[in-house]
């Protein structure tokens, strides 16, 4: 046996393709991020950024290194001075009250003071500059990966590739008074026309018009009769999908933005995929084409890694300035910690189910914790925490029996409102560890992690607190929805226990739709009680009692809370590309001590003490993924990231299979074994009949049907993990109790059809073979959690019964194989195998 190397050559990655950012890094005598960070950083209190004399301690450190050319320590004065100003200026009121400046984002802030000092002191040497760097950049660089040299077009786009929680919304607010500094410096002021922002959708626009105000800057909705921006330098807000080619109700024509204009896009990411480039990109290009733009995204990597050709890559590696994306942004100690989980498949509704209440135990010891330690917590700046749900499929499809994602997480809740047995049955078997919920290296993965809430507490006790802590309601009771009619509240659905408080909202497109199909599903709906109050626009008020949040993908762009601790994600990342990466930046955010930022693990207390151990799980997203791709997706992410990937591809041509097929050799002579071209299984062979006794070959090497679920898991460094778990999975089988339930006539009916699929038409099953056989135990190993095989209500029949089809399917498929292969067998014969032009054992070699 041979292996043989093929290599897949492919471009490099935008991570490796930030020429801008290349040439930035070289001003500054570093190669790369963490360099550039190493030179700024400081030891003293991050809240401590500025010096007695007004200069900052990024300043002082820059300094420290000898004199460059480039960059002269008087350059660095004034820069700074500016940075210190501007940031003063959007620092002095509201929530943006004296916040510190982290040294990544004065890193961002140095370099676009240098870019646009260049920029508009000396465009022409500006260009010379950049071209010369792309020619040594391209040295020995492969042909896919060489940089295209800038031209003067490409001087006017800035991008900023940045972690969710790395605070771009603030450096736009800085951005924007940098250019408008700059250009009154250069004495063009006067050739400004507009100031605009262009954003995903309403809703994120909201959130940046409230976000200037706190930085007491005037921004508003685009208004096709707004008054003259040049004047009073106020910044307009427009959706991008509000861009066309002409003028209509909803739209507005790319030209009559004429003139020079400051352009600023949030979620840059959106219109450069390959779907999108054609009208987007051309729209948003012709915006600035005489102005002047900056860009923002997290996941300019995952979005342009599936970008078809390299021109965007191009583009983009010409454009992003600055990239503290999120591998330097969790490597740094910014953001939460996280554990993510997927089941990945479940058998059956039951197993879902005690999935999902494993979530909801984690969810509720984040509350308690919360709670009981509230006084505590104020330091840490952590917000009550919130479990948001997110399905792919908001309703179910016409005519389809399959639930939507919402469906079935309404029917979660209300089976564990209302069913208090069997939801402490399932507490109690997590609690005990005496489930099948490990992942792939044997771990229980909820071992270790409920600790604090199983502490002195008995199953029942843990049930009554889920429905007082989460639920709104003591005693429990029946689930019921309402649709709310309230001005903003569009699109509300309220989730209440009985007659308390609601608990919960669905936050979708089309509520009525929804509605509908969760009542048609058995869910209880309320009558609509008059006009009331959004729920959703509530959540971050502090007496919000709102635990949980469901919804679709409006929680990828438009909407962001600190509030966001634990979700449950179904149906999510299969086609969402970037999406998903979003998402799980809107959980991973966080204000830390003192706003740092940073976990606990990476700060330290002005008193000396420890962090308390309940922080630390506080500041942990637990994400639980049912029937979602999003693990691919991540790991994907993560390899974007910085993870070493491997892109050849390893070929093994194993000849020792061909030879244990049958075939052989006689001296140089290489012999196989043939089928005679007259013989046809299907055709040739007589009549088939499925007998009540199992063939002897089944019974040695018995069919298996897993039942146990599969559960990938990853976790951010430094965290605990469950302890080992192995599970010993006993055969099981189906007794004359489970079988007395059947519907054989069902059973019977479902093999026919099987069978007519596999086009076997060959083979007969008679009608009392099906129970005959599963009346037996000697065909066929049943591994499944003995805990599913408890007569609890009729719905486990059906499972029973879909498990014994299962099995039947399997032993039906390899019985008909097996007699094939019998067959088969007695019309064999040996051909030789000839070379193709004299090269085969340049292929391949044996021995």
């Amino acid at each position: 046996m041979r292996k043989e190397r093929k290599s897949r050559k492919q471009p490099a990655k935008l991570s490796q393709r930030l020429v801008l950012n290349g040439w930035m890094l070289r001003l500054f005598e570093s190669n790369s991020t963490e360099t550039i960070l190493a030179a700024v950083a400081f030891e003293g209190p991050a809240t401590d950024w500025v010096r007695p004399d007004g200069a900052t301690w990024f300043y002082d450190r820059l300094t420290s290194r000898p004199e460059r050319a480039a960059l002269t320590h008087a350059d660095l004065l004034r820069y700074d001075e500016n940075i210190v100003r501007h940031w003063r200026e959007i620092t002095k009121v509201g929530e943006h009250r004296n916040l510190a400046l982290k040294d990544f984002q004065y890193t961002a802030l140095l370099f676009t003071e240098v870019y646009l000092d260049r920029y508009f002191n000396d465009e022409t040497a500006l260009l010379e500059e950049v071209n010369a760097y792309v020619n040594e950049w391209n040295v020995d660089r492969e042909e896919q990966d060489l940089a295209t040299p800038f031209e003067r077009e490409d001087l006017n786009k800035l991008a900023f590739w940045m972690a969710t929680g790395s605070g771009k919304t603030l450096l736009m607010h800085v951005h924007i008074k940098q250019y408008l500094h700059y250009l009154e410096a250069a004495d063009q002021s006067h050739t400004l026309n507009r100031i605009i922002l262009l954003t995903p959708n309403d809703s994120l626009s909201q959130q940046h018009i409230d976000e200037f105000a706190a930085s007491g800057m005037e921004a508003d909705f685009f208004s096709k009769n707004g008054r003259t921006l040049s004047i009073s330098r106020s910044i307009e807000v427009i959706e991008i999908q509000k861009l066309a080619e002409e003028s209509k109700e909803k739209t507005v024509a790319v030209d009559a933005f004429e003139g020079k204009n400051l352009v600023l896009v949030d979620e840059g990411h959106r219109g450069a995929t390959a779907s999108e480039t054609g009208v987007w990109m051309d729209r948003r290009r012709r915006l600035c084409a005489d102005g002047f733009s900056f860009e923002y995204s997290a996941t300019f990597g995952q979005a342009l890694k599936s970008t078809a050709g390299r021109a965007l890559l191009q583009e983009y590696g010409h454009a992003i300035l600055f990239d503290y994306s999120y591998r330097y942004f969790h490597a740094d100690g910014f953001g939460k910690d996280f554990q993510i989980l997927n089941l990945q498949e479940s058998q059956d509704q039951a197993q879902r189910r005690l999935y999902m209440t494993g979530a909801l135990l984690a969810y509720l010891q984040q509350l308690r914790l919360y709670r009981e330690h509230r006084a505590e917590l104020v330091p840490y700046l952590l917000e009550k925490p919130l479990w948001v749900f997110v399905g792919s499929r908001v309703t179910a499809s016409t005519g389809v029996r399959e639930l939507s994602d919402i469906q079935e997480i309404l029917g979660f809740l209300d089976d564990f409102t209302g069913n208090r047995h069997q939801a402490i049955h399932r507490i109690a078997l997590i609690w005990t560890g005496n489930n099948a919920l490990v992942d792939a290296d044997g771990r229980n993965i909820f071992v270790n992690r409920l600790t604090p809430l199983f502490s002195n507490r008995t199953p029942e006790q843990v049930y009554s607190e889920a429905l007082e802590l989460i639920f709104n309601a003591p005693v429990g009771g029946t689930l019921h929805i309402e649709q709310l009619r309230g001005a903003g509240a569009e699109g509300e659905i309220a989730l209440r226990v009985g007659d308390h408080t609601a608990f919960g909202v669905i936050n979708v497109g089309d509520a009525s739709k929804v509605v509908q199909q969760a009542e048609s599903y058995g869910i209880t709906v309320a009558e609509a009680g008059g006009f009331k109050k959004s729920l959703f626009h509530g959540i971050d008020d502090g007496d919000s009692l709102i635990n949980v949040l469901i919804g679709a993908k409006k929680f990828t762009e438009g909407w962001s809370s600190w509030r966001v601790s634990t979700m449950g994600l179904m149906n999510v990342g299969k086609s969402e590309g970037s999406e998903i990466i979003q998402l799980f930046g809107r959980g991973v955010r966080l204000r830390g001590l003192d706003f740092s930022l940073k976990r606990s693990d990476y700060v330290t207390r002005d008193d000396g003490e420890p962090h308390p151990e309940y922080v630390k799980r506080l500041e942990t997203l637990n994400v639980f993924g049912i029937h979602a791709d999003y693990m691919q997706r991540f790991r994907e992410f993560l390899e974007e990231e910085g993870l070493p990937s491997e892109h050849d591809e390893e070929v093994t041509v194993d000849v020792t299979n061909h030879i244990a097929k049958g075939g052989k050799f006689e001296g140089v002579r290489l012999l196989t074994l043939e089928l005679d071209s007259e013989v046809n299984f299907k055709r040739t062979r007589p009549y088939l009949v499925l007998g009540p006794v199992p063939h002897q070959q089944i019974t040695k090497d018995p069919v298996i049907l897993d039942w146990y679920p599969r559960i990938e898991a990853r976790r951010s460094k430094g965290l605990a993990v469950g302890d080992a778990y192995p599970i010993l999975k006993t055969p099981q089988p189906l007794s004359a109790d489970h079988i007395a339930f059947f519907d054989f006539d069902e059973i019977w009916l479902l093999l026919q059809r099987f069978k007519a699929e596999k086009l076997w038409h060959n083979l007969a099953i008679p009608r009392y073979v099906p129970r005959a056989l599963l009346e037996r135990h000697d065909w066929y190993n049943l591994l499944i959690p003995a805990d599913e095989l408890r007569f609890i209500n009729f719905e486990r029949v059906r499972v029973w019964q879909e498990i014994a089809i299962a099995m039947l399917k399997k032993y039906v498929e390899r019985y008909y194989r097996l007699r094939q292969t019998e067959y088969e067998q007695a019309h064999l014969r040996y051909i030789e195998l000839r070379p193709d032009n004299g090269n085969f054992f340049e292929h391949y070699t044996f021995g």
